[in-house]
């Protein structure tokens, strides 16, 4: 493959990711939680709602000591909780409270709202976006397994109209 692909995929998809963490620290200052601790309550929603640990680091990229140093301000702040699994003594679970969801669901209102985040793309064309969409899924595929790209692309937020 030509290097200068390569290249420009790495400047581009870091690019991407740049112009959303902006927009994700927007949010964090306006909800005082972290785009990393917004990333985890989107996946306890979107999930079966109650997760271990490790599941939790699969599906967001981390480390699971990255995943636990996140838990704790969350816990602290009644916005999960975490409990010893009752069938297995050495695992722990993670479930969203009332007082996550509630907070979840006032970050993804504000996103519905803003015509920028995760960044400004209004004037690709449905088509274009599914393009998109299928080449970074192909990618994904390729390097980290369908189950884990059906996790996460069949994520869906309860009481969201995605038409």
């Amino acid at each position: 493959m030509n290097f200068s692909y390569k290249q420009d995929v790495v400047l581009m998809v870091r690019s991407l990711y740049f112009c959303m963490e902006e927009q994700w620290a927007k949010l964090a200052k306006i909800y005082d939680i972290s785009p990393a601790q917004q990333h985890i309550l989107f996946i306890l929603s979107t999930n079966q709602k109650t997760l271990t640990p490790s599941e939790i680091s699969e599906i967001g990229y981390w480390h699971i000591s990255t995943v636990t140093r996140l838990l704790k301000p969350l816990k602290e702040r009644e916005f999960i909780t975490v409990n010893q699994d009752p069938l297995r003594n050495r695992y722990k679970n993670v479930a969203i409270t009332y007082l996550g969801e509630e907070l979840f669901r006032k970050i993804i209102n504000t996103m519905i709202a803003k015509d920028f985040f995760p960044f400004k793309m209004n004037f690709l064309t449905e088509e274009e976006l599914e393009s998109f969409l299928k080449v970074g899924q192909k990618i994904l595929d390729t390097n980290k397994g369908v189950s884990l790209r059906e996790k996460i692309f069949n994520a869906k937020i309860e009481g969201i109209d995605y038409t």
